[in-house]
């Protein structure tokens, strides 16, 4: 393989040749002189060949790069919205296995009941001069951002940041806090999404979002390096929540990390 450290090595090996040319004629020191000369043409003309070959090659590299990214941000783009086409509804179904779903056309309708552990709210657990529908709104709005019409993730992250801000403790609060661990997931800010489905956890152990939201805090903690956590996360969503859908995939994860 040709190297520039070798094309040195030939350059320098002219050098001794000079000490010849004091006992040369003119005619054979001008023969010398052109010999070396179109022998550095030469090796001058390798050295700008492996020049262009390297830029191409850091070009090539740079390409699959950004080909790489765009394949990344595909991949999440379209496991959101299989979360939000497995979940069925804003309640969901166990939260399916990483969430609420689809939001209702109507924005100010109550969310559906659509099987699984969710139950109606009784009372509002909103400050008691809140409008429910204008909640409701609110939710739906910056849920509509993670659309795939939208793809508008980070005013998502932005809007539900708001919502739990303004309505910590109302009912679609779990929703909200699971939603916007997705939209840091899908703008690959691992470790604001990895603290959003944390809270998930902590803030609303009861929730039928919280086995998805372990699901997530062990694949991004795999991302992050972190396998032990991962794979204690996941013992979390076989041993506390074994019949919903996360667990299954969390048993996948287990396997192929041995744990």
């Amino acid at each position: 393989m040709r190297t520039i450290s070798g094309l040195l090595i030939g350059l320098i090996g002219l050098l001794p040749a000079a000490t010849l040319a004091a006992s040369l004629s003119t005619s054979q020191r001008l023969e010398l002189l052109e010999r070396r000369v179109d022998r550095i043409t030469e090796l001058t003309l390798k050295l700008d060949a492996m020049e262009r070959e390297n830029r191409q090659l850091r070009g090539d590299i740079e390409n699959l790069q950004y080909e790489l990214q765009q394949l990344e941000r595909k991949q999440r783009d379209l496991y959101l919205d299989i979360d939000q086409r497995l979940s069925g509804g804003q309640g969901g179904n166990q939260g399916g296995a990483m969430g609420p779903g689809t939001p209702p056309t109507n924005p100010t309708a109550p969310p559906p009941q659509t099987g699984g552990n969710y139950a109606a709210p009784q009372t509002p657990s909103s400050p008691s001069n809140a409008d429910p529908s204008a909640i409701q709104a609110e939710y739906q709005a910056a849920y509509a951002l993670l659309s795939p019409q939208q793809k508008r993730y980070r005013e998502a992250a932005q809007a539900f940041t708001t919502f739990l801000q303004r309505y910590p403790n109302d009912d679609l609060a779990p929703n909200a806090q699971y939603w916007l661990g997705e939209a840091h997931y899908v703008s690959q800010n691992n470790r604001e999404a990895l603290a959003a489905f944390e809270q998930v956890v902590q803030r609303y152990p009861t929730s039928n979002k919280v086995p998805g939201a372990l699901f997530k805090m062990g694949r991004l903690q795999q991302v992050l390096g972190r396998r032990s956590d991962a794979i204690e996360s996941y013992r979390r969503v076989v041993r506390d929540h074994p019949n919903s859908s996360a667990a299954g995939l969390a048993q996948d994860q287990l396997k192929k990390l041995g744990g």
